[in-house]
């Protein structure tokens, strides 16, 4: 089931429960990628070292700086009077205590990378205790971004941002990686077979790729890359009714959220439009915000122009 066929499905179960029935007969496997499906597989207590093979090929780390064991911690920390409650998709620390958090990002978002930087600066202030000095651990984000976030590079999947000053790396202990998964696919396919990118990370992204076309994948191949169970694990007959439609009703809240951050997004365009004196016809046409919505807009900013 790739993205596309989840949230043709999602949409359908949605309005149509009786039909989750139709899918279980057409699909092999769950969408992986979905919230709930994700922390099932991903953080799974009784299969540790599926996690740290996943996040060592995520994050690149080998030898000496290669995750030996990640302990699950608790995902989500309370707000306090005005502070946000900020909760993660999975939270853990790894052998030397270096927290690593995952994040999986469903939709486009222009306020994403602020609200990942909310997350980790939480997960920065809580490392500190009182009375204790201000040694902070190091600390990894790892951000699977299942839409296309940087439109503008297309040819790069891959964002390794850290902390720098004058273009030089001004602070070594945050790392924090963005992969844009669909994008890696179509580099992927766009790319001559012998110029692929042969790194852990690029396998395991085709690993994915394959449960998501549903493909059969060889033993060994899962034994190296997760474990042996995967498949089993990520078969749809392994989950209820009951998980199936939570997953559903959780992806339709996205949508939705989604729907409302697009039309957000054209008003302000559409302001930028008539700051610059565009017809309200012309902003109709290139927004596709309907007419009367684009006057009730250049009122609006009439308005405030008048009291400001």
């Amino acid at each position: 089931m790739t993205r596309t066929e989840f949230i043709a499905f999602v949409k359908d179960v949605h309005e149509h429960p009786e039909h989750l029935a139709k899918y279980r007969k057409k699909y092999k496997n769950v969408y992986p990628f979905s919230d709930g499906i994700f922390k099932m597989l991903m953080a799974n207590e009784a299969k540790p070292r599926r996690t740290v093979k996943f996040l060592n090929a995520m994050l690149g780390l080998t030898g000496r700086k290669a995750i030996k064991t990640y302990t699950l911690g608790v995902p989500e920390n309370p707000g306090v009077l005005n502070d946000k409650t900020a909760i993660f998709d999975i939270y853990g620390t790894t052998q030397s205590g270096e927290p690593v958090l995952i994040e999986v990002q469903q939709t486009f978002n222009k306020l994403f990378v602020d609200r990942l930087f909310y997350y980790t600066s939480r997960v920065v202030s809580r490392t500190v205790k009182k009375s204790q000095d201000y040694k902070l651990p190091h600390i990894y984000v790892l951000s699977l971004l299942t839409e296309n976030q940087f439109p503008k590079e297309p040819n790069t999947y891959l964002h390794h941002a850290q902390i720098v000053r004058n273009r030089r790396i001004f602070y070594n202990k945050l790392d924090i990686y963005l992969v844009e998964i669909e994008k890696f696919f179509a580099i992927d396919k766009r790319t001559p077979p012998d110029k692929r990118e042969a790194s852990d990370r690029a396998e395991m992204l085709r690993l994915f790729r394959d449960v998501l076309e549903e493909k059969d994948i060889p033993e060994e191949k899962l034994k190296k890359l997760l474990d042996k169970d995967f498949m089993k694990d990520v078969s749809l007959v392994g989950y209820t009714d009951e998980t199936l439609l939570n997953e559903v009703d959780g992806m339709t809240n996205i949508i939705y959220e989604k729907q409302g951050s697009y039309l957000q997004a054209k008003e302000e365009v559409a302001l930028a439009m008539l700051a610059r004196k565009y017809s309200v016809d012309d902003i109709a046409a290139i927004t596709k915000l309907p007419k009367q919505e684009v006057v009730k807009l250049k009122r609006q900013a009439a308005k405030e122009l008048a009291t400001a």
